[in-house]
């Protein structure tokens, strides 16, 4: 496995030969990758990038102080009035932000990814999968662990949702309650919406204006239902995009998908760039565990 994930120039070699499920790989696997991430964070050494994550940090939290004393009392108090078209717009798309529709299906490919023989697949393939691998691994890491480490604070803090405004006020706090009605800051569908909006930006530059505009209407939508005050959007939307940014710094430490210099942001690496450009809408038919097997002949 490890000589699948290294930076090859040449991916035009080599036929494609049928995948072996084989469960015994998949301890080899895990062992064969921990060396691998090992020598590359050894091998790697990429100067940081422009931008440090202090500066954003403090934006963050001047941003969410403004919303604290400008914003969450008005929103508290109008929160039963917002129209109902509106409201139900936003109870229509809110889940996107549920973190499970993205943790699913990059954890299942990294599940099944890591129980197929590799050995069994042609160069090409394996660059491919290889690809593959990393960018659901950058994904899921990225989207579980900003997720993780959100749940932590709001249960930690607990401060009341808004529901209980006219009841407790605006700064109403149980720590580690176990109920959700107090784990309002951060919140965690915004979390999860600007992890994804910042992974979108990082590996599609041109559509950073876009992302960003689409993530912070998708996230506001706790606000309309009533779950989150503007406050806790805010905090959830910032770290969830510091934390994608943080992973990239880590998988450019090791050559993977990304790579960290001078410029503002990780940039998407070579070998990543010519795997996005051989990236084709029949992309499946690179993934040795969803293609067709032929049927046994009787």
């Amino acid at each position: 496995m490890i000589s699948t994930m290294t930076d090859q120039a040449d991916t035009n070699q080599g036929t494609a030969a049928p995948a072996r499920w084989l469960g015994g790989n998949f301890r080899s696997n895990i062992r064969e990758l921990r060396q691998f991430l090992r020598a590359r964070k050894a091998r790697r050494r990429e100067p940081a990038c422009a931008v440090e994550w202090l500066p954003f940090a403090i934006s963050i939290f001047s941003f969410v102080l403004i919303a604290l004393v400008v914003l969450d009392a008005p929103v508290g108090a109008y929160r039963r009035q917002w129209p109902d078209d509106l409201r139900s717009l936003a109870r229509a798309v809110t889940d996107i932000g549920e973190s499970y529709w993205y943790l699913v299906p990059t954890g299942v490919f990294i599940l099944l990814g890591l129980m197929v023989d590799w050995r069994g697949l042609g160069r090409r393939r394996r660059w491919l999968m290889a690809n593959w691998f990393a960018l659901s691994g950058y994904a899921f890491v990225t989207i579980a662990g900003s997720g993780l480490i959100a749940t932590t604070l709001k249960r930690v803090i607990g401060r009341a949702r808004p529901k209980h405004f006219e009841e407790h006020g605006l700064l109403a706090f149980d720590n580690f309650a176990a109920s959700a009605s107090f784990a309002s800051f951060p919140s965690g569908h915004a979390t999860t919406v600007g992890a994804v909006t910042a992974i979108i930006a990082l590996l599609f530059p041109g559509l950073r204006g876009v992302a960003l505009i689409f993530g912070v209407a998708l996230a506001s939508t706790r606000i309309l239902v009533g779950a989150h005050y503007p406050s806790d959007v805010i905090a959830g939307l910032g770290f969830g995009m510091w934390f994608a940014y943080f992973t990239a710094l880590m998988f450019a430490g090791r050559g993977l998908i990304f790579t960290a210099g001078p410029a503002a942001l990780p940039a998407v690496n070579r070998s990543f760039s010519r795997f996005m450009a051989a990236t084709k809408p029949g992309f499946l038919s690179t993934v040795p565990f969803l293609q067709r097997r032929p049927a046994k002949s009787s």
